[in-house]
C-alpha cells in the first residue's frame, strides 16, 4: 500500500526534484543503499595496483586539482558548489574519509554514477591515471611530505 501511495504522489509531482533542496532521510537512505550494493557488485574482480610513489601521488594530485577539486574540495576546504548545488551532495574528501574501497572508487570514476553529477571519466583518463587519482584521494589527509607540500601550495595559474 505504501509503495502505491508513494508512486501516486510521485506521479502527481509531490516530490521536489531541484538539486538545492535537502533530500528526505528515507530517499537518501534508499539511494545510498542501492548505490552501495551496485558499486560492491560492479567492483568485484577489480584489483587495485600498488600506488605508493610520490610521482604517482603527484600525478593524481594534478588530475584531482584540474578535474575533481571544483566539486570535491581542495586543501583550503569544501567546494561551495559541491556542497550546495548538487543532489545528492558531493563528498568533500578533505573533510570526510572516503567510504568506498579503491575498487569501488575506480568503478565510480571510470563509469560515473547515474542521477548525480558524477560523470564517467573513462574517455578522458586512462586506467593508470584513475588509479593515481584514487591513490591521492585515499591519502589526501595524510600525504607524505613532498606531496603534502605541493597539495598545500597555491594552484599554479598557467
Amino acid at each position: 500500500m505504501v509503495p502505491a501511495i508513494a508512486l501516486i504522489l510521485g506521479l502527481l509531482g509531490a516530490y521536489r526534484v531541484d538539486a538545492t533542496s535537502s533530500p528526505p532521510r528515507w530517499e537518501e537512505t534508499i539511494g545510498q543503499t542501492f548505490l552501495a550494493a551496485s558499486l560492491t557488485q560492479a567492483a568485484r574482480g577489480v584489483a587495485p595496483p600498488s600506488r605508493n610513489s610520490t610521482a604517482e601521488l603527484l600525478r593524481g594530485l594534478k588530475i584531482y586539482r584540474e578535474g575533481c577539486a571544483g566539486c570535491h574540495g581542495d586543501f583550503a576546504g569544501a567546494s561551495r558548489w559541491g556542497t550546495r548545488g548538487f543532489y545528492p551532495r558531493v563528498p568533500q574528501f578533505v573533510d570526510v574519509e572516503v567510504p568506498l574501497t579503491a575498487a569501488e572508487m575506480f568503478v565510480t570514476i571510470k563509469h560515473g554514477v547515474r542521477y548525480t553529477g558524477m560523470g564517467a571519466w573513462d574517455k578522458m583518463l586512462t586506467d593508470d591515471e584513475i588509479w593515481d587519482v584514487i591513490a591521492f584521494v585515499k591519502q589526501i589527509r595524510s600525504l607524505p611530505a613532498p606531496a603534502d607540500q605541493v597539495w598545500k601550495s597555491p594552484k599554479p595559474t598557467s
